[in-house]
């Protein structure tokens, strides 16, 4: 299993819709607005390669795996307990 996170800047259309239920269809965790988490069995290019179909040329996404417990302040409800279930 690999961790990314995935952020996203949606420009002039702004469909968030066709992007946010894509992200509950992989169980992604919401961690603030326009920032999740997701454990896939997929690389960061194959996950960039699948979100650019939820999204519009001239949007942006960016996905970046990550191997280590990660930190914050303020995140969203639940983001605790996902880090928790993934890194104790």
């Amino acid at each position: 299993m690999a961790y990314f996170a995935v952020s996203y800047q949606l420009n002039n259309s702004k469909d968030y819709p066709t992007l946010w239920d894509e992200m509950k269809r992989l169980n992604a965790h919401k961690v603030m607005r326009s920032f999740f988490f997701l454990d896939l069995n997929n690389t960061a290019s194959e996950v960039r390669d699948h979100l650019q179909g939820f999204i519009d040329d001239d949007d942006a996404v960016m996905v970046v795996p990550f191997d280590q417990r990660p930190y914050h302040h303020r995140a969203y409800q639940g983001t605790n307990n996902w880090i928790s279930e993934r890194f104790g």
